[in-house]
């Protein structure tokens, strides 16, 4: 039971601080897909943790637990888990309880999303076909507003108002459906809606309970980068100055989403046109340690609680 214990504790303090670290470090400057992967990965992390220590308290025999306890067994007697066999089979009880409820709740939640994104997709293939357009990426309504934003799915769509075409010019609507497209291309509405279910269903977390919120703006900032790197960073600011009240559905990814005063401060100072090596290299070594941070400060907690008792 003390590796079970130690590796909760490990996610406990990696899902209740790490916002404070990622929120720093997403201030920092990085590129915004580097920081969606840490986001993502380090919630992705907290699940897989909390999962093992699970699985650890109800396998038998604590599958590879005892292995690894037994290391440290005649250093540690006093505090072993041969010492409270009593709390085995309460703790297994609890844990899996809490295992079932946590998988019940991020099952409804998503087939919920699921079903009601599906629902908003084929309303709008709906409006696309009685107005007898043609089928295509882009659906232009018939609307003095200025709308723009991208539903996502296996048919993915942008939707376009006529009074964005007027108030805009060509540079700055070719830039808004680059937006658009980035979110495509890059499926930020699965990032979103992942964010979006985790935060719903296990909101008592405060990683959980602050990543769709965050991921939401960073897709945005990601695209904000993608259209910028084509078309400049001046004419998407200008765009967005054109559009900034929000329009469109709530589960849509607008381009006058997000926090439109950060967007607008980034856009001033985006590094356009460097390579995205750096960038995909810090996203791959720090999203692996994101992902490993539960397990690996349980593991370097129980060897160094282990060498004290030893000392």
């Amino acid at each position: 039971m003390i590796l079970a214990a130690v590796l909760l504790f490990g996610v406990v303090l990696i899902g209740w601080f790490s916002p404070r670290v990622l929120g720093r470090l997403t201030a920092g400057g990085i590129s915004p897909c580097t920081a969606i992967a840490w986001w993502l990965l380090t919630a992705l992390g907290v699940l897989a943790g909390a999962l093992g220590a699970v699985l650890l308290l109800v396998l038998p025999g604590h599958g590879p637990a005892t292995a690894i306890t037994r290391v440290l067994h005649d250093c540690w007697a006093a505090v072993g888990h041969s010492d409270l066999p009593g709390l085995d089979p309460v703790a297994a009880t609890f844990a899996g309880a809490a295992l079932v409820l946590a998988g019940a709740r991020l099952a409804v939640a998503s087939a919920r999303r699921r079903k009601r994104g599906i629902r908003l997709h084929r309303r709008h293939l709906d409006v696309l076909r009685l107005s007898g357009a043609r089928p295509g990426p882009t659906l232009w309504l018939p609307e003095d507003r200025p709308i723009a934003y991208s539903l996502g799915g296996r048919d993915g769509l942008i939707v376009a108002s006529e009074g964005l075409a007027a108030r805009l010019s060509r540079p700055e609507l070719d830039a808004v459906l680059a937006h658009e497209r980035a979110h495509l291309r890059g499926r930020h509405h699965l990032l979103t809606a992942s964010a979006d279910v985790l935060g719903r269903a296990l909101r008592f977390v405060p990683l959980m309970r602050e990543l769709p919120g965050a991921v939401r703006l960073l897709v945005e900032l990601a695209a904000d980068r993608a259209a910028a790197d084509r078309h400049g960073s001046g004419t998407v600011r200008s765009a967005l100055l054109s559009i900034r009240a929000a329009d469109g559905p709530r589960r849509a990814l607008g381009m006058a989403g997000g926090d439109t005063e950060i967007r607008l401060r980034l856009l001033t100072s985006y590094p356009i046109g460097r390579s995205r090596f750096p960038a995909r290299a810090k996203a791959v070594a720090g999203g692996t340690l994101a992902l490993l941070a539960p397990p690996a400060f349980a593991t370097g907690l129980l060897f160094a609680t282990g060498l004290v008792s030893c000392w």
